[in-house]
């Protein structure tokens, strides 16, 4: 029996098996806002031990169950227990040795791991945990109390693997959610957290099944992969670990997406990792690939960073381009030439895609050649926590192209669901119901050429966009001229503070220069 913490009176007690996404995170945000140091440790590095813990904890719950039904241990025999009895200093190179353990690269795993496995190097078990623990630190050795009292009293009681799946699953990816602050500090990155009411749509417009291999070469925190699972597990309960992989070059982004998609799919720890810390533009040929094999996609899900600046054209990187450009420009046709013929993507692309000139302009005639691009789902602003980002998404299929010269393509057609339409993360979030309409005017993947036109649903010959300079697919669908969408007021408030404290820095430069 689990105590209720943070609901109800003192002392109250209910099983595990009746958890709820909610209760997980009301009792750990409370955790963390009554017990930890806000200037030490941020919301994300929390949640990163909160992976790290369950990870660890979980695993030595299955290590321990009776004969056949115990797996190996990944992590060193009696981790847990040590993290349990330790405080201060010992803890912290407990739980340093541990990371450093399970976060060795290939082949250079230290000596003193004792497992009940006798797992080698290139076995699967350890994979997983290389994603998750790569480069991972423990938080600031003055702050060791509050991460033995997070073991002691909020992780180590419980027994997690008796929460129910979709819960605890839910729960992380709202942990995951509420840091949306931590990662917008970082935009210029280019990582943005997609609304997972978008990623599931675009799941069910691409219409996914038991039987396809998704992949995602800019995976993120893992919500594209997770939203596709989820469609597939509509037609089947049995949806196996190979159908998800993904990949991003970020440790960070890698070992959040692997906690995120282990505990929302259960997919077993000791599988082959769902997410490889690898830069998917360097795979020329490849689209993703997993630790253990080359995967083969037939659906690609990508929402790759909208990030142009500071980064340095390299034509000799990816010969096979049709031209370099940006990283969402790029991550476009690496999909586009990596996929394997019939492979369906929807590829999330900012408006800069759709008109620039140069080699945007060349990417899309080549697109419209060598792919059959179907849709432009024009997507409403303010979906992206803190920016007034206008993005699209492509959904395309992988072609052959035609010995005659023309082009794959032969109608694009165009879904504005954005012309009066505004969507903000926290004032009006985006649903699944508010797709109803596109979901429909889109149909069966297989009977595209039924569609019908609509106030909001355009179609395009791509004979005449090939005809135009530029190939523009900055296109409309016949609701008239947008009113210039400047976003909610909370966006609007944002920029003028950023526009002032900047503003203040160059004049505080001025009277510096000036004596």
């Amino acid at each position: 029996m689990a105590v209720k913490r943070g609901q109800g009176g003192e002392g109250e007690r209910f099983r595990e098996q009746e958890w709820t996404a909610r209760h997980i995170t009301d009792r750990l945000w409370t955790f963390y806002r009554d017990h930890s140091s806000h200037r030490a440790i941020t919301r994300v590095e929390f949640v990163e031990h909160i992976a790290y813990l369950l990870f660890l904890k979980m695993e030595e719950e299955r290590s321990s169950r009776a004969g056949r039904f115990a797996t190996p241990t990944i992590a060193p025999m009696g981790t847990w227990q040590r993290l349990t009895d330790r405080t201060g200093d010992t803890l912290h190179t407990e739980l340093t040795r541990v990371m450093q353990i399970l976060g060795a690269p290939l082949g250079e795993e230290s000596a003193g791991r004792t497992t009940t496995g006798g797992f080698g190097p290139d076995n699967s078990p350890l994979e997983t945990a290389r994603v998750l623990f790569r480069d991972a630190k423990p938080w600031p050795v003055g702050r060791m109390a509050e991460l033995s009292q997070l073991i002691v009293d909020e992780i180590g009681p419980y027994t997690w693997t008796q929460v129910p799946q979709a819960e605890l699953g839910s729960a992380f990816a709202a942990l995951l959610s509420d840091c949306r602050e931590d990662f917008l500090a970082n935009k210029e990155t280019g990582q943005i957290l997609t609304p997972p009411a978008v990623l599931t749509v675009v799941a069910r417009a691409l219409d996914v099944h038991p039987g396809d291999t998704v992949i995602d070469a800019a995976g993120g925190i893992g919500s594209g992969l997770i939203a596709a699972h989820q469609v597939m597990s509509v037609h089947s309960e049995r949806v196996g670990p190979e159908s998800i992989a993904a990949a991003d070059l970020d440790p960070r982004m890698g070992r959040l997406a692997t906690m995120n998609i282990l505990l929302n799919t259960g997919r077993p720890f000791h599988e082959a990792p769902p997410v490889l810390v690898a830069d998917s533009l360097k795979a020329r040929g490849v689209p993703v690939a997993r630790s253990d094999r080359t995967v083969r996609p037939t659906v690609a899900i990508c929402n790759p960073p909208f990030k142009s600046t500071g980064y340095v054209a390299d034509d000799k990187l990816r010969s096979d381009f049709w031209a370099y450009g940006d990283f969402p420009l790029n991550f476009l046709q690496h999909i586009a030439i990596t996929l394997p013929t019939g492979a369906r993507a929807a590829v999330f692309v900012p408006d800069g895609v759709l008109f620039g000139n140069g080699p945007a302009a060349t990417v899309r005639k080549r697109l419209l050649m060598n792919c059959d691009v179907h849709t432009l789902l024009r997507l409403p602003t303010g979906l992206f926590h803190g920016t007034n980002a206008k993005s699209n998404v492509l959904f395309f299929t992988k072609a052959v192209p035609k010995p005659s010269g023309e082009p794959a393509t032969r109608t694009l057609w165009v879904y504005d669901h954005r012309t009066h339409i505004h969507h903000t993360d926290t004032g009006n979030p985006v649903t699944e119901d508010d797709f109803a309409d596109f979901l429909a005017a889109y149909g069966r993947a297989d009977a595209l050429g039924d569609r019908e036109k609509s106030p909001r649903f355009h179609p395009y010959s791509a004979a005449d966009l090939l005809a135009q300079q530029g190939s523009s697919f900055d296109l409309l669908a016949g609701l008239g001229p947008q009113a210039k969408d400047l976003g909610s007021p909370r966006d609007i408030a944002t920029r003028i503070a950023d526009d002032l404290n900047r503003a203040q820095t160059s004049f505080r430069a001025v009277a510096d220069a000036l004596g």
